[in-house]
């Protein structure tokens, strides 16, 4: 199992499209993340951005969510990390943006460590 650094998280707000590529990045605040946009724009999001074994859940549940068309879905997770457990909260929200005579849809993620997780 591989664990995560907590730097390595990329908490904030990230856009993925239906793969779960990462095509937007805006980290909440440098102090939580080294985590640059450049490291993870245009990665897979759960294969190259987070090397970690629990993340399959969170990859089911993004899967569910993008193809059952729910609008929004909260819910917490926790990953291994080598500074322990790290607890997470993530939002799904669902956005559609129009591209040509369709419409691409979206989601927004936002991870964000559970109070007390950076202490």
């Amino acid at each position: 199992m591989n664990n995560l650094s907590l730097t390595k998280l990329p908490f904030g707000l990230l856009e993925l499209d239906t793969s779960g590529a990462v095509i937007r990045y805006s980290p909440a605040a440098e102090r939580n993340s080294a985590v640059q946009a450049d490291d993870v724009l245009g990665r897979q999001f759960f294969t190259e951005v987070v090397l970690n074994e629990q993340v399959r859940n969170f990859q089911a549940r993004f899967q569910l969510f993008m193809e059952y068309g729910q609008s929004i879905d909260r819910f917490s997770t926790s990953f291994d990390s080598d500074e322990g457990q790290i607890k997470v909260q993530i939002m799904l929200a669902r956005i559609s943006k129009k591209i040509g005579n369709g419409s691409e849809r979206l989601a927004l993620v936002r991870i964000m460590p559970e109070r007390g997780a950076l202490d």
